[in-house]
């Protein structure tokens, strides 16, 4: 029986379309006893946007030099080697693996943006607060659960010991009481590290593992996220009190760090993010507002590449 981690993991997907087929295989079957899951359909408009991607970008980026890699992280020069895309919150977004570089492209968006802002918070709201479901997976017999006063949207089981902080998980369960707490474990993952972290807290209560993430969030009124989960971006939407759990020290190679950064950093991060978007600097695409998405992915590489080069010579090792 296969693990489902391993039939949905971007290293064996390769991309978003492959991400969904896999999804739709285990539509067609059991893996370890979880029912069938499904990718979000509002992946599938980015589709066209992988495929310019994975034609003409993907070949002028080989020309510099440079590879273009889906759902990848790692920590890379100022002269960078890599490009990742990923889906973020129903977008698409690129940005170089260099943590640096990547909040670069983000303030200098926002400086860009200024002026031309085009909707993206009027269209994040509006789909997150008329829309059943916000998730990005859901389950074919999904479970009506009782939200608690606060949640914890927990990572993968791969990234919870590197990038997840159980000394502010502890907080979360002194503050509001054990009893009113409840924790969502990632459904593409494994529950071994889960039960580690339930025997190292003394007992949480966990979801049910067919609850809809989205559900939970709206009954919700505190949300503890972090720099690796979109659930961020859609808990500021929903007007929530958000925190992030994440350790200081490996934010660095996270797809959207340089992205979640600001909604946890600045006054009015909603805005800032809308302001950022507009700029193709941000390296965000959404294809429902972005009409002009290729010109903006073009722009976003003319960008980016120029700013590898200010790096040719820069440092010597």
């Amino acid at each position: 029986m296969h693990k489902i981690q391993n039939v949905v993991d971007s290293e064996v997907c390769g991309s978003i379309r492959g991400n969904k087929q896999a999804m739709d295989a285990l539509a067609r079957g059991d893996y370890n006893g979880k029912s069938a899951l499904s990718l979000s359909a509002k992946y599938e408009k980015l589709f066209p946007i992988e495929e310019y991607l994975q034609g003409g970008v993907k070949d002028r980026l080989q020309r510099e030099g440079i590879d273009l890699s889906y759902d990848v992280t790692a920590i890379e020069p100022l002269r960078f080697e890599t490009i990742n895309y990923t889906t973020y919150a129903g977008t698409l977004i690129l940005h170089p693996l260099n943590f640096e570089l990547s909040m670069r492209q983000m303030y200098e968006a926002h400086s860009d943006g200024f002026g031309r802002v085009k909707g993206y918070y009027q269209h994040f709201r509006n789909t997150i607060k008329t829309t059943s479901s916000f998730s990005k997976y859901s389950f074919s017999d999904a479970k009506k659960v009782q939200a608690k006063e606060a949640l914890v949207v927990l990572a993968g089981a791969n990234k919870i010991k590197k990038h997840c902080c159980a000394g502010k998980m502890r907080m979360v369960l002194e503050r509001f009481g054990r009893e009113n707490v409840l924790f969502k474990k990632h459904p593409v993952s494994h529950d071994d590290v889960y039960d580690e972290l339930n025997d190292f807290l003394g007992g949480i209560h966990f979801a049910d593992a067919h609850a809809d993430l989205f559900q939970l969030m709206r009954g919700s009124n505190y949300i503890l996220s972090s720099f690796i989960s979109e659930s961020a971006l859609v808990a500021k939407v929903l007007g929530k009190n958000v925190d992030h759990m994440d350790l200081w020290q490996n934010r660095d190679t996270t797809s959207f760090g340089h992205i979640n950064y600001f909604l946890f950093s600045v006054a009015d991060p909603l805005h800032w993010l809308d302001q950022a978007f507009a700029s193709p600097k941000s390296g965000v695409i959404c294809p429902d507002v972005d009409k002009d998405w290729k010109q903006k992915i073009d722009a976003y590489i003319d960008y980016i590449v120029g700013v590898r080069n200010i790096f040719e010579q820069g440092y010597v090792l």
